[in-house]
């Protein structure tokens, strides 16, 4: 899997030095569980999902969980998003802001940085919800990937084509797809009302049916054979794999607020090599984690 959301792409910056990397090492290699399907129920103790839903994920691709944030922690992020947008704002404001033609922030990527870094959202990444729900999926030892925002503050429409992250134009060979079956978990996270995501359902298993191909090819924007809309309500979390043929689209008037995350599976032995943030590698930052995200970010500071 690619280090970069291909539906919300993040900035490139300067590759860490094995030096730093040898002294900074954590937490031993994992072995890889089965995945998850789409169900909203819960498991009050132990582990978050039945074997049905891991079972699930494995053949669709995703599972959606009903309510999963709080009222009260929608209503605090709900507040912390608003105040990451406002930063980029202005010619002064925070450069990793994605943009639309008009101008207009569609997503905010790497938003751990120091420039926009929300303590609520920092510590949404290691909530029970999310990082619990993946820990199940793909097994306790877990890498951060990346941390974006999409959002629509101005209630404009866009629309972005299909594709998998691993692949642009969703070319992968049956081989590459089921070897990236455990690997990873990306997620939205509903803040508001949110149907902006489009998938095709078990595409992540299996290279593009003739359809599909051309559907690809004469119109990447348009309609896609066996797509589905994932109807999220504020409080809901799709959890999916990036491989799924999916596409990111919102409706003019339609304010949006999504936490956007991807969490992988953690290999010492099979490096994923990712672009990385110098920020990330600051003792002070990673001083201050909770012991669930201080793990998920030391393994990542060991993958490259």
């Amino acid at each position: 899997m690619r280090s970069t959301s291909w539906s919300e792409p993040s900035r490139r910056t300067t590759r860490r030095s094995r030096a730093w990397r040898r002294r900074h090492t954590c937490a031993a290699p994992w072995r890889a569980p089965a995945a998850l399907v789409d169900s909203a129920r819960r498991r009050a103790g132990g582990d978050m999902l039945t074997q049905a839903e891991r079972d699930g994920f494995r053949d669709l691709g995703y599972v959606i969980r009903r309510g999963a944030l709080s009222g009260p922690q929608i209503v605090e992020y709900r507040a912390a998003v608003d105040r990451v947008v406002a930063r980029c704002e202005g010619p002064d404001g925070y450069g990793d802001a994605r943009r639309g033609s008009d101008g207009q922030i569609w997503g905010v990527n790497n938003i751990f940085h120091p420039s926009v870094r929300e303590p609520a959202l920092l510590s949404s990444l290691g909530e029970r919800e999310i990082l619990g729900v993946i820990s199940d999926l793909v097994g306790p030892e877990l890498q951060y990937h990346l941390c974006t925002l999409l959002v629509n503050p101005a209630g404009l429409s866009y629309r972005l084509r299909w594709h998998r992250d691993s692949a642009f134009d969703g070319d992968m060979t049956e081989a590459a797809l089921q070897a990236a079956l455990r690997s990873h978990v990306q997620l939205n996270g509903a803040l508001r009302r949110d149907h902006c995501l489009s998938i095709v359902p078990g595409s992540h298993r299996r290279v593009m049916t003739p359809g599909e191909r051309d559907a690809m090819q004469t119109d990447p924007d348009g309609p896609m054979p066996g797509q589905m809309a994932v109807q999220l309500d504020a409080g809901d979390i799709v959890f999916y794999n990036s491989n799924l043929l999916h596409r990111g689209d919102c409706a003019e008037g339609d304010s949006r607020q999504t936490l956007h995350y991807a969490v992988l599976a953690h290999h010492p032995d099979a490096p994923t090599g990712p672009d990385v943030q110098t920020w990330l590698t600051d003792p002070a930052f990673l001083g201050t984690l909770p012991p669930p995200l201080r793990a998920l970010f030391g393994n990542w500071l060991r993958s490259g």
